[in-house]
C-alpha cells in the first residue's frame, strides 16, 4: 500500500511538471509574437513616415524660381517644413515678376509651394501690393504655368480711394488687368488710368456705385 500511494505521488508531481512545462511553452510563444508585433512597429514607423511628420526643418527660409533664365518668383519666410509633395513656409513673402522684373509682392501669415508644379499659395490676411493697387484676401494662389493670381474667396481691390469687392479673383500679377464675379464697385474717376485696368465684368455683373469728386 505504501508503495501504491509513492507511485501515485510521483505521478501527480510528473503531471504537475507537465503541466508547469505547457504553461511555460505557451508564455514563451506569447511573449515571441508580442516582440514579432513590436519589431514589425518599428520596422514600418522607420520605412512609413507620416504624412503629419516633415522630412526637414529650416529657419529663414529663401528659395526662387526661374525659366530660361527668366525669373519667374522668389520666396522667403521666416520657417520652412518639408514634406513629400508641398513645402510649408512661415510667415512667406513672394515676390512675382513679369517679363524679368518685379511687378507685385505677396504676404501672408503662412503659404505652400507645391513642388510639382511651382505654384504657391498663402493663406490668411493676405495683401498683394503693386504699382497699379493692392490685393486683401484670405487666400491667394500664384498659378505659375498660366502667369496668373487667383483668388478662390472674396478679393478686395483697392486703388487710390476706389474698391471693387468681388469672388473669383483673376488677375494677372500686376494687378492692372483683374476680373471677378459678384462685383460690387465704389469708382473714382481719377484712380483709373485706362479700360484695361478695370474688371471686364465691371458693366456686366454685380452691384455698382459710382462716386465721382
Amino acid at each position: 500500500m505504501n508503495v501504491g500511494k509513492r507511485n501515485l505521488k510521483i505521478l501527480r508531481i510528473i503531471l504537475q511538471i507537465e503541466n508547469s512545462r505547457r504553461l511555460l511553452s505557451i508564455a514563451s510563444a506569447f511573449i515571441l509574437i508580442l516582440q514579432a508585433i513590436g519589431c514589425n512597429k518599428e520596422n514600418q514607423d522607420v520605412t512609413q513616415p507620416t504624412e503629419g511628420v516633415p522630412q526637414q526643418t529650416l529657419q529663414g527660409f529663401s528659395t526662387s524660381h526661374a525659366e530660361a533664365g527668366i525669373m519667374k518668383w522668389v520666396l522667403i519666410g521666416d520657417k520652412a517644413k518639408f514634406f513629400t509633395d508641398v513645402v510649408r513656409v512661415e510667415h512667406p513673402t513672394v515676390q512675382i515678376f513679369e517679363n524679368g522684373q518685379a511687378v507685385s509682392t505677396i504676404t501672408g501669415k503662412r503659404g505652400e509651394i507645391i513642388k510639382a508644379t511651382n505654384d504657391i499659395k498663402v493663406y490668411d490676411d493676405v495683401v498683394g501690393v503693386s504699382q497699379d493697387g493692392k490685393l486683401y484676401t484670405d487666400e491667394l494662389h500664384w498659378l505659375n504655368r498660366d502667369g496668373k493670381l487667383y483668388a478662390p474667396n472674396e478679393s478686395t481691390i483697392v486703388r487710390g480711394d476706389s474698391t471693387m469687392v468681388g469672388q473669383e479673383l483673376e488677375a494677372s500679377p500686376s494687378l492692372d488687368v483683374v476680373t471677378m464675379k459678384n462685383i460690387q464697385f465704389k469708382l473714382y474717376t481719377k484712380d483709373e488710368k485706362s479700360d484695361a485696368s478695370k474688371s471686364p465684368s465691371s458693366g456686366r455683373e454685380g452691384n455698382i456705385q459710382q462716386s465721382h469728386p
